[in-house]
């Protein structure tokens, strides 16, 4: 169990944004970090019930070997906003019980960070006490997304153009969790830029800790 004192922050940040690697910086410097993409993967691959209910929504050519295959899922969300929604639908509720078995875990690390895309707009939101939203340039998003190879620059700036804002990230945060702070990191110039912004960032939200309840 966490003690009470334990902080729990949300990274977001879209796609070729940079939040994975502000996720490992955070994990040098003490964070517990939770995956939500790890988490996803892992209930897409042992998980029937979710399996199940993925079929029953979207049909057998989204299976491979029994599982969902992420591509061919990918391959329809990201051009279809309804069928998008019936994915979160199914898959939110697995990820929020999960998450929250995750952070029950005994830790010493002063706070744990919950990294996903949609953590605001996810079940865990109510469990966070700070968010961290990681920016950069359009055109360098692009850029890095295109470089993993799995994707081409076209459909790069498709599934950005589906993604919210920082901005409209910032505005629901503060409507859902009145209060809580919101830290808004830059990637946009070069590693050791970012190393130190997270790190004074990192310093800034243990300081919660110490402050009295509102």
């Amino acid at each position: 169990m966490m003690p009470d004192d334990h902080i729990v922050i949300g990274l977001t940040g879209n796609l070729g944004a940079g939040k994975s690697t502000v996720g490992r910086i955070a994990g040098e410097l003490g964070a517990r970090v939770i995956d939500s993409d790890q988490t996803v993967r892992d209930l897409l691959a042992n998980d029937p019930e979710l399996a199940g209910s993925i079929r029953n929504a979207f049909g057998s050519e989204v299976m491979l070997d029994g599982r969902p295959d992420r591509a061919a899922l990918a391959g329809i969300v990201f051009n279809d906003s309804d069928a998008l929604a019936r994915l979160e639908e199914l898959i939110y509720p697995r990820v929020g019980e999960r998450t929250a078995e995750l952070l029950a875990e005994p830790t010493t690390a002063p706070a744990t960070i919950i990294e996903a895309i949609k953590v605001v707009e996810g079940p865990s939101v109510q469990r966070l006490d700070a968010l961290w939203i990681v920016e950069s340039t359009p055109e360098l998003q692009v850029e890095r997304a295109a470089a993993t190879g799995r994707i081409t620059p076209a459909e790069a700036r498709r599934r950005m153009a589906v993604q919210s804002s920082a901005d409209d990230k910032e505005r629901l945060f503060r409507n859902r969790r009145p209060g809580r702070p919101v830290w808004r990191i830059d990637n946009s110039a070069d590693l050791k830029a970012l190393q130190e912004r997270v790190a004074l960032v990192w310093q800034e939200s243990l300081a919660l800790s110490t402050e009295p309840p509102k």
